[in-house]
């Protein structure tokens, strides 16, 4: 069923009901009008109440129409609740009730706080046969995070308030806003950019493309066996080497690492902080048309086994990985860095890596070995160090590790 069923009565109601058949048969029986009429009066308003709570399981249903929200903190907007009253009796009135959590807050002074950092809210409604009812929710966005409006529940009364029915939502309230991160500026991330005097900076690497041969050449010491061209080495008597050509990769990879929250030894606001500063630099990326990649290091289903958004570009790829942040929950299970760092190495393979770390930078042997790899391979690497207002992009060496 839609919808879960409990029915109380008022104590002094469940005693005028038990007795009303004594009064119906005395009233009858004595020829007392009033006993006869109450006694009457008390059975037919307690069975009709129960007709109503029956029907108003069977012909109250919601909307499914799905809402999403996305906003950044300090935006406002509004959702909604529908129902849908779709029977024959004549109304039903009462409150609805919903949960969320404080990622947002409304003015409402109805409004109030409960457990585990839920907010309750209460609204009167009422909906008359055949008919449809909206309540618009104003709300403000507070803080990142993520939200779905939950623990819908309609509380029903009879028209004399002797007794009540709770109907429970059981399904997926289908209503979910997300909050971004509110950005921090990363100071000297424009010298990615733009370097020396005016002259821009392309953050970018060339590599062969293996799907654009340009020709071949004579073998040289330390090629690869597999790039041994040997059509043209038995054309000509001597080995040569296939040839291709050089394309251009341009685009930013932003590491995020975080600690585990049983080793975690930064404050909530340092964390946020951080994601605040990962957001400020893709959207930076995203104003310069510059591609970016995320990685983080909480495990997601898929392939790869943790969180990563590929390279793109654009507004929409900007939200996607805004709304990935938004999720981030220090109660999110990590990955060790060595796997993350094997499998960002992996799809390095053939690239030359532009890397931006933030969070906590380790210092082991793994970690010390693929960040030197990188470099000598002519990659270029910076991490973010930060303090309590301000952070600034700095350049990295494997051989100093810094953790921000």
């Amino acid at each position: 069923m839609e919808w879960s069923n409990q029915v109380w009565i008022k104590p002094v109601f469940k005693v005028l009901v038990l007795f009303s058949p004594l009064l119906f048969i005395i009233g009858f029986y004595r020829n007392i009008s009033f006993l006869f009429l109450l006694g009457l009066f008390i059975l037919f308003f307690y069975g009709a109440t129960l007709l109503q709570f029956n029907f108003a399981a069977k012909d109250l249903h919601v909307d499914r129409v799905r809402q999403i929200y996305r906003l950044f903190p300090g935006d406002s907007d509004a959702f909604s609740v529908k129902l849908l009253h779709k029977g024959f009796w004549p109304s039903f009135r009462g409150e609805i009730f919903l949960t969320h959590k404080n990622m947002i807050s409304s003015e409402e002074t109805e409004d109030s706080a409960s457990a585990k950092g839920r907010i309750e809210v209460k609204r009167p409604f009422a909906i008359y046969r055949k008919t449809a009812y909206t309540q618009t929710i104003p709300f403000v966005a507070q803080k990142r995070g993520t939200t779905r409006i939950s623990n819908v529940t309609l509380h029903i009364h009879d028209p004399l308030q002797t007794s009540g029915q709770s109907l429970t939502y059981q399904a997926l309230f289908p209503a979910e806003i997300i909050v971004y991160p509110k950005p921090l500026p990363v100071h000297r991330i424009e010298q990615l950019f733009y370097q020396g005097t005016g002259e821009a900076s392309r953050p970018f690497a060339l590599f062969e493309n293996a799907a654009l041969p340009a020709g071949n050449r004579d073998y040289a010491y330390g090629d690869s066996f597999h790039k041994l061209h040997w059509k043209a080495t038995a054309r000509t008597g001597t080995l040569q080497t296939k040839v291709f050509e050089k394309t251009v990769v341009y685009h930013w990879t932003f590491v995020y690492m975080i600690q585990p929250d049983h080793k975690d030894t930064r404050t909530a606001e340092e964390i946020e902080n951080e994601i605040s500063y990962l957001a400020f630099m893709c959207q930076f990326a995203a104003e310069k048309g510059i591609p970016f990649e995320v990685y983080i290091n909480f495990k997601v289903p898929g392939p790869l086994g943790m969180y990563h958004v590929p390279t793109d570009s654009g507004p929409q790829h900007l939200s996607k990985v805004l709304e990935g942040l938004a999720r981030i929950d220090r109660s999110n299970i990590t990955v060790k860095p060595q796997y993350m760092w094997t499998k960002i190495n992996g799809n390095f393979a053939g690239k030359v890596p532009f890397v931006i770390l933030l969070g906590h930078i380790p210092n082991d042997t793994d970690t010390v070995f693929i960040t030197k790899k990188w470099i000598q391979a002519g990659g270029r690497l910076f991490y973010i160090s930060h303090s309590d207002s301000e952070a600034f992009l700095m350049p990295y060496r494997a051989q100093e590790v810094v953790t921000c």
